[in-house]
């Protein structure tokens, strides 16, 4: 939308003279000269004391770095789509945070008035530990930091001169013997009283102080942003200088290292305690301005057109980084005063103002030149402050003028406005420099400034904005100002996860309300806590309150007034231009394309494509045709959903319970030498070969191959058929999955002990002392608890696979629940599918990252790790290890199964599929050897406490999964949680391999038949019936027999052997048949530059001949299969196994059997012509003479002079 709808600073009439219109002309509202203001601006109002006094405090009080976990998690669910959605409203309306609501939705107004009040509260109480702050630096300014020493007037006779036998002593835990720097601050600065009661006489020093404040914020504000955007160079930066210098400062002291430990160290345990979650969420809301107002000021003064999006998280980065490293700064001074005082750093640490005024002046009193590193101390701790307190005041003022522009925008009325302004505030903020202020200004800092509310004004905002306003209109402007949507995380917050994580929060608080104490001991008389209620509930009863009086002076019944005043004003709208606003001629016709396709992220080709297809479009007289109704193939929405949907597909169980026990078994670090060498020879060359002829083709898995090699297309129906058949088997694991994760959510973990239904004589709960067994190694007569729970409770496992046994109707219906699952997200193709990525692709990351720090903090967690990756060489002497990694490096990259290139085929056509191939290669791998470590730590953790060694406790594959971790968890604190955890990630694992599947047979099936799938809900309906048929077939597995199947079909069917033959069909394809030089041109003229040589020379030679000598060693050493390495399989099963194998692998002969028959001629020439590649292959035009040549080659015909 123009901002001209909005500004309203031109109300004069046409027809006035000009004297009049200099009488009624209105200054301009202003914006930020350059984005550097912008972003120092709100860097300094986001970056204030409390990253500096309280992060730190409750990063050590709630469990160290434990903490980061649900601080990181209230970032990314409430602080950063918050940040976003106020930063957006305010540049999208160029208005306040009052008067853009009236552009909004008018019905919440009062959420901007609320916001103001709430700041006004800030701006009055505040601004007094600025002048606590000129205090101290004023008397830094001595021969001796008057707080060193009790030979001062206002010292008492219990005060003792700290040395290293002292026992700390602050303003949070008074005993009888005082420290010199307690004395200072409670008799010289504060002279505090006993009470909220004795409100006692003004502290003029302190007035003083108080005044210089609000003059030096009255000179930063009073032009408005032109002269708080200049400010903010020095009073936004400054402080990082000073930070850095007392970090630089700290870290050299003795001691400093303890106390960085005493900050950091994970407490796991703490998560625990709700009240963890509530301070984590409350310090996100406080310390990223969420709901004050300032955001959407300050956004206010943006360009229109301002990438607010990118602004948002490079600032909550700076914010939530400078509160980490802050931590550092104080707390190595903390260990170094600990140190020096010989006492725990429990003793010394503290909170808000202790912290500042106490604390760190007792520790710099106590090193070389006190004086200099005090003043550094305090100059941060103004500037840090001033830069809160002058954008309060802009906030203020920007919402006064934009309500009344035409009084107040007028030549000196501003700054009168601020003058009086701050004169009020100065005198209110009087009675916080008083004996009693400091009750006071706990009790504003506790009611008014608080987490309540302001966890309430987000869900009202959320609410107003995601549910009233909509989500996506918001999406809609936010694209219209930056060129290109958010992701869809941030829609989801708005409409569901920020309101219900804040509203869960203040219930909780609520919940656990306790009365105010000031310094733990003195309780406030009544009338304070009526007080303190009355001033928190006033700013939030405006919400409310404006709601009653908005109706109440409209006409029409409640339900018309409720929908005019939730309705948006006419002005809000798209800025952008649409097409038809564009006259048709020859020299405009282009331009909706070309402005359609602006910052879309394509190259000039591709745009110049774009257009040539619209004057194509333009040039044909509309004509009927069945093919109108054919819906579109579709494209990924983003390059990210195609990174995401790739590393879901690829990054799955295999990683989490294959790799690490490969490497372990096969030498340690040492295995990563043939696991290397078959990436770089095998893993990397295929990926790009798949991913480059989707991408090229844009055809799925069956259908590439008609286009490169008709001859091969049976490669493509192999690869559909062993993705069936992997969907049908692998989907009983999500089964398992979910029945475990169901059953963690219980008092007390099922498999623990011997007191179920299930259990038998023989079971043994689970101790320390336990030895481990699991499902592949037989035992003795006694068996686990939690053996058994997988046995008897899940499985119920029969005796052997001619004994079917009956459905395990449990297992059945999270079978159902795990297809009904994939369905929904690939029912509307990319679309859906690239969407769901978000989350299942993104969230078990999230998981394992908890995991390794769970598991990194346990006791014998390094024993594990050094089993895990201890070298041993001499095992690369044994050709079954590089058989091991050869076969790892195709499983767990997807090779050959048809995902890589239909997911390339959605890409677009200049995609750099070669650089993202790397880039997904190297995550694959990274992930692998990062689940080691969350997996090894575990078992040396099991190890240590059972007292066994590891490797009778290591074990792959479901044994891992659905024995020995769930085993090794309940010897954990809260065992529920981290069960929990654990199987929400296998199970996310799980479901992102399984849609990977299904979304590859769907497109299979779109590609080959796309007049009949691609009409209206038949693709919906076909995958339907797919999902049914896998279901239904896939029952066999959840039978008592089903382990048994399951083995058949892993043995078989999804293995090694045939992989690496689907391989080699492969590479010779593209190699030799199709040509390695001509797809390498391919490439060149997809991305605009070779890949290395070295990939052709693996198409040719290296990966077939690697993958032929494993496949013939893996065919020497064969050995039938058997379950738990002891039940041999009847005959009839191996059988089983081998026509599953050799019917995926058989359709490739078959196939050029049936494509030859149909030909004519000699037999080489037909196999000649089934090998030569299709004709409407992309051409490799590399300008636009090619685009023209081919627009006037498709346009023969009268319509050739509309051109």
């Amino acid at each position: 939308m123009s901002r001209d709808f909005l500004k309203g600073n031109s109300l004069e009439l046409p027809g006035q003279e000009n004297t009049s219109v200099k009488k009624t002309q209105l200054l301009d509202r202003g914006q930020w000269a350059n984005k550097i203001e912008f972003l120092l601006a709100v860097a300094g109002t986001l970056v204030g004391l409390g990253n500096l006094w309280r992060f730190p405090y409750l990063c050590y009080k709630n469990g160290g770095g434990a903490f980061l976990i649900p601080y990181i998690l209230f970032l990314l669910s409430c602080g950063i789509p918050m940040f976003l959605l106020e930063t957006a409203m305010g540049q999208f309306t160029s208005q306040g945070c009052i008067t853009c609501w009236r552009h909004f939705c008018p019905l919440f107004e009062g959420i901007g008035y609320a916001t103001q009040v709430v700041i006004a509260y800030a701006a009055v109480s505040y601004i007094v530990i600025q002048a606590w702050a000129f205090f101290y630096l004023f008397s830094s300014f001595s021969a001796e930091v008057p707080w060193a020493s009790c030979r001062n007037s206002w010292n008492t006779e219990s005060c003792v001169e700290f040395d290293k036998t002292n026992v700390s002593s602050n303003w949070t835990a008074p005993s009888n013997a005082t420290t010199p720097a307690t004395e200072f601050w409670e008799r010289r600065v504060l002279g505090i009283s006993q009470g909220i009661e004795e409100i006692g006489s003004l502290r003029w020093e302190l007035a003083l102080c108080l005044l210089l404040a609000w003059i030096l914020c009255y000179f930063c504000v009073w032009k408005g942003v032109r002269s708080t955007g200049k400010v903010v160079y020095f009073t936004a930066t400054f402080p990082y200088l000073m930070l850095v210098v007392l970090l630089a400062r700290g870290l050299t002291l003795p001691g400093a290292m303890d106390g960085i430990a005493f900050y950091l160290y994970p407490d796991p345990t703490r998560l625990v305690d709700p009240q963890v979650w509530m301070d984590a969420g409350a310090q996100v809301l406080f310390s990223f301005g969420i709901c004050q107002g300032s955001l959407t000021a300050l956004g206010s003064y943006n360009q229109y057109n301002n990438d607010c999006y990118k602004d948002t998280f490079v600032l909550c980065l700076v914010n939530g980084c400078s509160s980490f490293v802050a931590g550092f700064a104080i707390f190595s001074v903390l260990g170094f005063m600990s140190y020096e005082q010989g006492l725990p750093i429990s003793q010394v640490a503290a909170s808000g103002p202790g912290l500042a005024f106490i604390a760190y002046p007792r520790a710099v009193a106590m090193m070389p030149l006190p004086q200099l590193w005090a003043i550094c101390f305090f100059i941060m701790v103004i500037l840090l402050g001033a830069d809160t307190q002058f954008v309060s005041l802009e906030c203020l003022m920007t919402s006064v003028t934009d309500m009344f522009p035409t009084v107040f925008r007028r030549a000196y009325r501003r700054e009168l406005l601020l003058l009086c302004l701050c004169t009020v505030c100065f005198f209110l903020g009087l009675l916080l420099v008083t004996e009693g202020g400091l009750y006071f200004l706990q009790l504003f800092d506790h009611y008014v400034c608080s987490g309540n509310n302001l966890l309430l004004l987000s869900v009202c905002q959320s609410i107003a904005i995601g549910w009233i306003y909509g989500a996506d209109r918001l999406y809609d402007n936010i694209e219209d100002m930056i060129s290109y949507r958010p992701g869809p995380i941030m829609k989801i917050c708005w409409l569901y996860v920020t309101p219900a994580v804040c509203m869960g929060t203040f219930i909780f608080s609520v919940v656990r309300y306790k009365p105010l104490k000031f310094n733990k001991t003195y309780t406030y008389p009544t009338w304070a806590y009526a007080l303190g209620w009355f001033l928190g509930l006033f700013c939030v009863l405006l919400v409310p309150l404006w709601i009653i009086y908005k109706m109440t002076r409209m006409k029409g019944t409640i339900w018309q007034n409720v929908r005019q005043l939730c309705r948006p004003e006419n002005k809000i709208n798209s800025k952008a231009k649409q097409p038809e606003q564009y006259p048709l001629n020859p020299d405009n016709s282009l331009m909706p394309v070309a402005n359609e396709y602006k910052g879309s992220g394509g190259t000039e080709v591709d745009m110049q494509v774009r257009m040539a297809d619209s004057v194509h479009k333009l040039c044909q007289l509309p004509t009927r045709s069945s093919q109108q109704t054919f819906k579109e193939r579709g494209k990924w929405g983003s390059k990210k959903e195609f990174i995401l949907s790739v590393a879901g597909a690829i990054i799955g169980l295999g990683n989490i319970w294959r790799f690490p026990y490969l490497c372990y078994k096969n030498g340690g670090g040492a295995f990563f030498v043939p696991y290397t060498l078959f990436l770089v020879t095998c893993g990397i060359p295929m990926f790009v070969l798949e991913t480059a002829l989707g991408q090229y083709t844009s055809q799925g898995g069956i259908t590439c191959w008609r286009k490169v090699c008709p001859l091969f297309e049976g490669m493509g129906y192999a690869s559909q058929l062993i993705i069936f058949y992997g969907n049908i088997s692998y989907a009983v694991i999500l089964a398992w999955a979910f029945l475990y994760f169901f059953s963690s959510f219980s008092l007390e973990l099922p498999w623990t002990t011997c007191n179920n239904t299930w259990n038998t004589e023989l079971c043994v709960g689970i101790n320390p002392t336990n030895a481990t067994t699991n499902w592949t190694h037989p035992v003795n007569l006694s068996t686990s608890s939690v053996m058994e729970f997988w046995r008897r409770r899940v499985l119920n496992i029969s005796i052997g696979i001619e004994y079917f046994g009956s459905i395990r109707w449990e297992l059945a219906l999270c079978l159902l629940l795990s297809w009904v699952i994939c369905y929904f997200c690939v029912w509307k193709g990319v679309r859906s599918t690239g969407k769901a990525t978000y989350f299942t692709a993104t969230f078990p990351f999230v998981l394992l990252v908890v995991l390794f720090f769970r598991g990194m903090t346990l006791p014998g967690a390094f024993h594990g790790i050094k089993y895990y990756l201890y070298p041993n060489p001499s095992r690369l002497a044994d050709p079954q290890v590089w058989m091991d990694a050869g076969t790892q490096i195709f499983y767990s990259y997807a090779l050959c199964l048809g995902y890589l290139t239909t997911f390339g085929s959605y890409n677009k056509y200049n995609n750099n599929c070669y650089r993202d191939s790397f880039y997904l290669c190297l995550l694959n791998s990274g992930t692998s050897f990062m689940s080691g470590f969350a997996i090894f730590s575990i078992l040396g953790y099991m190890s240590q406490k059972q007292g066994v060694d590891i490797s009778a406790v290591a074990e792959s594959g479901p044994g891992l999964v659905f024995i020995v971790y769930p085993q090794a968890v309940t010897l954990l604190p809260w065992p529920q949680l981290w069960s929990a955890c654990f199987f929400l990630m296998i199970i996310l694992l799980g479901i992102d391999g399984q849609f990977a599947g299904l979304e590859s047979i769907m497109t299979s099936l779109t590609d080959m038949f796309p007049s009949h799938i691609q009409r209206g809900y038949r693709r919906e309906l076909y995958l339907m019936l797919i999902c049914a048929i896998n279901f239904g077939l896939g029952l066999v597995t959840v039978s008592e027999a089903g382990a048994y199947i399951l083995q058949i079909f892993d043995h078989y069917v999804c293995s090694g052997p045939t992989l690496l033959l689907m391989a080699i069909f492969q590479s010779v394809i593209i190699g030799w048949i199709y040509g390695a030089g001509r797809f390498v041109d391919n490439i060149e003229d997809m991305i605009g530059y070779k890949p290395l040589s070295l990939f052709q020379y693996c198409w040719m030679y290296i990966t077939p001949l690697t993958c032929s000598g494993t496949l013939l060693f893996l065919l020497l050493k064969y050995t039938p299969v058997r379950f738990n390495n002891v039940y041999v399989y009847p005959w009839w099963a191996y059988c089983f196994g081998w026509f599953l194998a050799m019917s995926s692998l058989s359709m490739i002969p078959l196939n050029m059997i049936f494509i030859l028959a149909k030909k004519k001629g000699t037999l080489w020439e037909r196999i000649k012509t089934s090998s030569r590649a299709a004709d409407d292959l992309p051409k490799m035009a590399k300008g636009m003479a090619g685009i023209e040549a081919s627009l006037h080659a498709s346009n023969d015909g009268p319509n050739d002079q509309m051109l």
